[in-house]
């Protein structure tokens, strides 16, 4: 099998495992199940947690930044990088990238509002609406902690990081920044080479230290520095996964970083930790993933593989709710861990099959409206 395949069947097969991944970020239990400002699960053991965080606070959180690593690689892919072709991607994003993420966070807006409907409204916090220019501009774009058009009562948890409404899709609002800026990012690399991620990666590394608040030039700075990574193997035309697959070794450090960061959950040293494991983690599961193709194993993903966007799209909707209906139909009894550990897995197991179905349905029987939703794709 040639590179080039082997490049381009590793990306294909990676998708599904990395939209799964994201899927349990969303469905995190580790501080428990909200439902109408009370918080479930907390009294289980230790062991029940480190699972959790194992899962969606370790693990799942390499999937983000390789996205942003394979965005970069393929936006500069093959190309002459000029102002024509600059245009000519631009276009191509605001069909793929900009009009299904207004599209998703306008849905995501109108989901939103069962929380008025009576039948369900006592699973949710009382919320208010408020539909100045600002909040309408903010649910699109910088969702998170009330600044958006639903208002209800202060988190229990401020987040400092920013969201629209559509949490999963800040990857996407800020894979469009990374698009607008991709002609300084490409005349950086050609001049500086390896030097640009160099930088971007020791900034990402001291983002703890430097911005200890954290906050949006946080997320930036994260998807800079992976952006750039891979556009990096592009624009110098290497093999990111060739690159990546001939330091495997150093990939099997990961799962001692792993268990390690999971274990170290809130310690102050735990965030420079948490990066130490994504570097290596992404070494290693981008290994993995050449070998199985190395050997032809791929096939497993590949009926999923065209639902994946629209799995990322649609769970960061619904998964909360599903899991609560869960929680609430079926009597889960909160202090059982197995129980708990079942709802944990099962919710989003079901969310997946749910957005499977779904995009299905629509690309049978509607499948221009599956179009534009999976923008074009």
């Amino acid at each position: 099998m040639t590179t080039d395949a082997i490049l381009s069947r590793t990306i294909s097969y990676l998708r599904v495992p990395l939209t799964i991944g994201v899927v349990f970020i969303h469905f995190s239990l580790q501080r428990g199940l909200e439902i109408h400002g009370v918080f479930h699960g907390l009294n289980n053991p230790g062991w029940f947690f480190f699972i959790v965080n194992l899962m969606s606070e370790v693990i799942a959180r390499l999937c983000v930044p390789t996205f942003f690593i394979i965005s970069g690689f393929l936006f500069y892919y093959r190309c002459d990088f000029d102002q024509r072709v600059y245009q000519r991607k631009l276009r191509s994003r605001a069909r793929s990238l900009l009009i299904p993420y207004l599209l998703w966070n306008l849905i995501a807006i109108l989901w939103q509002l069962k929380c008025f409907l009576p039948i369900v409204s006592h699973y949710f916090r009382p919320v208010e609406i408020d539909l100045t220019l600002s909040r309408v501009i903010n649910t699109f774009f910088f969702n998170s902690d009330n600044q958006g058009i639903f208002i209800g009562p202060a988190p229990s948890v401020p987040n400092p990081e920013t969201y629209p409404i559509d949490g999963p899709f800040w990857y996407i609002r800020d894979l469009m920044v990374m698009v607008a800026a991709s002609p300084i990012i490409y005349w950086l690399t050609k001049r500086i080479k390896a030097l640009l991620p160099a930088v971007l990666f020791v900034l990402w590394i001291a983002t703890p230290f430097l911005f200890p608040a954290g906050g949006y030039i946080t997320m930036l700075i994260t998807a800079s520095f992976f952006f750039a990574w891979g556009a990096y193997y592009s624009i110098h035309h290497k093999s990111f996964v060739l690159q990546l697959s001939q330091l495997k070794y150093l990939g099997c450090i990961y799962p001692i970083l792993a268990i390690a960061d999971a274990l170290t959950k809130g310690a102050p040293f735990n965030a420079y930790l948490h990066r130490a494991g994504i570097i290596f983690g992404i070494i290693l599961i981008v290994s993995i993933a050449a070998g199985i193709v190395a050997r032809g194993k791929d096939k497993t993903w590949q009926p999923l593989t065209d639902s994946c966007f629209f799995i990322y799209a649609l769970h960061g909707i619904i998964i909360g709710d599903i899991g609560k209906l869960l929680f609430t139909i079926l009597h889960v009894p909160e202090n059982n861990p197995y129980c708990m550990l079942a709802l944990y897995f099962g919710t989003p197991v079901l969310c997946i099959a749910m957005s499977i179905g779904l995009h299905r349905m629509l690309k049978k029987y509607v499948p221009p409206i599956s179009r534009v939703l999976n923008g074009g794709r």
